[in-house]
């Protein structure tokens, strides 16, 4: 009678991979913001958004019309209704993706935002200035966000 072999040998199972594993961080790059910069730069922009959505209802609230609405009675295209949240959008999710030279795009961003809002002076003049003072907020945040602005090390 032969002897039974010896069972194959198996390797243990890997640990299972969490979801929730924490990845190793990103080394910080130049012209990013750091941590806390930028969740201000996102939390700021994002509020600029909360603000544009708040100038909206309390525009068809009240019956004042701003150019980017358009009277209630013939509104304007949805694509131009939703201009005035394209640059806060965008500058709040490239914050939150952490790209770099953030402080230059939130400039732009106030310059856009400010656009937006000299479409109003003459027409709405109180939502203008509430729109001209989101623009100036942006464009604050985004000066003070240069001073977390990660830089190239000196000798």
């Amino acid at each position: 009678m032969q002897p039974i072999p010896d069972p194959p040998q198996l390797e243990a199972p890997a640990a299972p991979v969490s979801l929730f594993a924490k990845a190793e961080p990103r080394p910080p790059r130049i012209g990013q913001l750091t941590p806390k910069w930028s969740t201000v730069f996102w939390a700021a922009w994002a509020g600029v958004v909360g603000a544009f959505a708040a100038v909206w209802y309390s525009s068809r609230i009240t019956g004042f019309s701003t150019w980017w609405l358009g009277p209630e009675t013939a509104p304007r295209l949805i694509f131009v209704n939703l201009l005035p949240f394209v640059a806060p959008i965008a500058l709040a999710v490239m914050a939150f993706a952490g790209r770099p030279w953030m402080p230059w795009f939130g400039i732009l961003g106030a310059v856009a935002t400010a656009l937006v809002a000299w479409g109003d002076v003459g027409r709405v003049n109180g939502y203008a200035v509430i729109e001209f003072t989101l623009a100036g907020g942006g464009l604050l945040v985004s000066l003070a966000a240069f001073s977390g602005m990660l830089r190239a090390a000196t000798d």
